[in-house]
């Protein structure tokens, strides 16, 4: 048991810090103005440029992916509630995406599902990693990761 939850926090802490690298890459990319979409994909939408997606996908998305990879590593017994949180924040940003710029065929449709898929792969992982911490879990236990 204290293997199988060793590999799931692993494999959680891969799938994080993925995730945060991306996303500030997609922050970063989407301040800048390089390689962007048309700014005319957000007319009807609250949004003038691409600013405060931006900050939204690196600052948010990639901050609370970082901040559950790091309480991964340090087998913090919060981790896996920050993980799971950071797979809901993915998800809603897509969802929010997919509201305001619709889902354009091509590679924007692709990077879309894949990350709500990602979010949702994260979710499934935490809670699996829950679940097995749960049952390795002796009463009296604070409920921290096994090392």
């Amino acid at each position: 048991m204290k293997q199988l939850t060793n590999t799931i926090r692993i494999f959680l802490t891969a799938l994080n810090i993925f995730l945060a690298i991306t996303a500030f890459g997609g922050g970063i990319q989407l301040l800048s103005g390089f390689f962007i979409p048309p700014v005319e994909m957000l007319n009807g939408s609250i949004f003038k440029d691409f600013t405060i997606p931006g900050l939204a996908l690196g600052l948010i998305v990639g901050g609370s992916a970082l901040f559950a990879a790091i309480l991964l590593i340090r087998k913090n017994k919060f981790a896996v509630i920050a993980s799971a949180s950071a797979g809901v924040i993915i998800m809603f940003f897509e969802f929010v995406q997919v509201l305001v710029i619709g889902s354009p065929a091509g590679p924007a449709r692709f990077m879309q599902i894949l990350y709500f898929g990602l979010g949702t792969a994260i979710i499934c992982v935490s809670l699996g990693q829950w679940f097995f911490e749960l049952r390795a879990a002796q009463p009296g236990d604070n409920l921290q990761f096994s090392s």
